[in-house]
């Protein structure tokens, strides 16, 4: 493992000293699309180390600004390959139109009273701004290929990597003592989140977090460690200063657009915090009015949230509406379309949706049903389970939960049993037939027994009978009753069915139904009556 990494670090040194070569190559090759000062003069620079040294201005005779520059570069090059080297020993010779700077016989290079003019120097001035420039820069090559200068730097690319080498086994070291951690916390402070994921999907999550951070934090350490190496070598010195500026540029934009945009920024807040506390004082009403702290006249209390909801949406419309112009790029002009774009959609698919929201609101101020209550959709029955803005649930006395959208509602009749069951007794009736040989004084009476023997019949509004219709062959009765819950008529309605078979049999009489008819024998064979409340009826005189 460590011998890997070793040959590792060892190879990207290597390639990244022989792209720096590279590019510095390349860089010399492309210096003649380099053009034009204010006075539209070339110009070529003169590059040493990656540094540009000075630029080379105009032509000299037959040679361009591009020959000479790089004329200038090879001599200096080859001053740095002689280590017996002297700065003194570079003379400025005036030639009369030029000032040579010579070495040894040799012109390094030619200095006019153009090139001067470029400087803002007079020859001699410029002159010796460029010997300065060539000695310094042969020395700098000169020191940087010493052997002590190279083992010097040798060492400490080796101390960087070693040290790179120890922080990465901290780090890795720290990454599974976190998973251990993470580990025995799981179900004690790692915890499932609102029930979309439980402990151990909990601690597995904090685990790709842990590692993603260990990740990162190893790429930040390579990275300056990279940076550290490249900046002891002359050959990659640039490449770390470009390296450095990859990340520092975007963080300075970054931050400089983000100085730039704080007063913008405080005004949204601003405006933020004083909507949320509006929102907040409406809260506090709805709240009130909810409860009936405060009662207004002609204003329900299950009114308050769905208004309080309504008010809300409206003040983060109008709250949007204010925060506009101050979002980054507002008012350019893709922001602008893809704005346009959303709201052709929203409008052209959320027909139906809208419709659902209208009726809903509607709904809720008609005020036809509240939760709880016992109605009839169409043809469904159930207790209200739901009301939403888009959709209403009911259930049903089978547990069949129904969801029908606002919009049907709106058009079809609603039943309210619970509202008039509180308010004025629900009516449960009960229609019997009885034949005309039956005093129907006789009927009544038995009638108000069942009446009587029903739970959950109330006592206070007493029970009524109404002679319905007179049949071919009986006459129909009706029972009726009131109950105050009308989640228990299923209960009701079959227990008056229950009685009125028991009272009916019990006084020797048969119900004849709507679909019987009625034959009655003398000798009782055919009667309908069960055997034994027959045996137990007395014998007659």
């Amino acid at each position: 493992m460590r011998t890997r990494f070793f040959i590792l670090c060892t190879a990207l040194f290597l390639t990244c000293s022989a792209w720096a070569k590279f590019e510095d190559t390349a860089q010399r090759q492309a210096v003649d699309t380099i053009h034009t000062d204010s006075y539209t003069m070339e110009y070529t620079p003169v590059i040493s180390y990656g540094d540009t040294l000075f630029n080379v201005y105009g032509n000299i005779g037959s040679f361009t600004s591009k020959q000479r520059a790089r004329s200038i570069e090879q001599k200096i090059d080859i001053l740095a390959d002689n280590y017996l080297f002297q700065g003194d020993s570079i003379k400025l010779v005036d030639t009369g139109t030029y000032l040579n700077l010579v070495y040894k016989k040799e012109v390094i290079m030619s200095v006019d009273t153009l090139q001067a003019a470029q400087e803002h120097k007079s020859k001699l001035e410029a002159a010796e701004f460029y010997k300065a420039k060539i000695v310094s820069s042969v020395e700098m090559k000169l020191h940087n290929t010493s052997w002590q200068q190279i083992l010097m730097q040798v060492a400490g690319a080796i101390l960087i990597v070693v040290i790179e080498y120890f922080i990465l086994k901290g780090i890795r070291y720290v990454y599974r003592r976190s998973r251990v951690a993470i580990w025995r916390q799981r179900g004690k402070k790692i915890k499932g989140l609102f029930g979309i994921i439980d402990d151990q999907r909990a601690m597995l999550t904090t685990m790709s977090i842990a590692k993603a951070v260990k990740i990162l934090i190893v790429l930040i350490f390579l990275y300056f460690g990279l940076l550290a190496v490249f900046k002891l070598f002359p050959y990659t010195k640039h490449l770390s200063d470009q390296l450095l500026d990859y990340v520092l540029s975007p963080l300075s934009v970054a931050g400089k657009s983000v100085i730039s945009y704080m007063p913008k920024l405080f005004t949204i807040l601003v405006i933020v915090v004083i909507f949320r506390y509006i929102q907040k004082f409406v809260r506090s009403l709805a709240d009130k009015i909810a409860h009936n702290k405060i009662t207004i006249k002609g204003f329900y209390p299950d009114w308050a949230f769905p208004t309080y909801n309504l008010v809300s949406g409206l003040l983060f419309i109008f709250m949007f509406i204010l925060i506009f112009p101050y979002l980054p790029n507002s008012d350019s002009q893709i922001f602008q379309g893809v704005s346009v774009f959303a709201g052709i959609m929203l409008s052209l698919g959320s027909t139906s949706v809208i419709g659902n929201l209208v009726a809903g609101l509607v709904i809720t101020y008609m005020r036809p049903f509240k939760l709880g209550d016992r109605i009839k959709l169409g043809e469904f029955t159930g207790d209200v389970l739901e009301k939403t803005a888009l959709v209403t649930r009911i259930k049903t006395p089978k547990n069949e939960v129904i969801t029908i959208p606002n919009s049907n509602i709106m058009t079809a009749q609603t039943v309210n049993y619970s509202q008039s069951a509180k308010e004025h007794g629900l009516i449960l009736y009960l229609t019997i037939g009885a034949g005309y040989h039956v005093p129907w004084q006789k009927v009544h009476e038995m009638l108000y027994e069942v009446a009587n023997r029903t739970e959950n019949v109330l006592k206070r509004q007493k029970p009524f009978i109404l002679q319905d219709q007179f049949r071919d062959f009986y006459v129909d009765y009706q029972l009726n009753v009131y109950i105050r819950e009308a989640k228990l008529s299923a209960k009701v309605y079959s227990d008056l069915r229950q009685h009125a078979q028991d009272v009916f049999a019990e006084n020797n009489i048969e119900m004849v139904a709507p679909h019987y008819s009625f034959n009655r024998i003398v000798d009782g064979e055919d009667s309908t009556v069960p055997p034994k409340y027959v045996k137990e009826q007395p014998e007659t005189k």
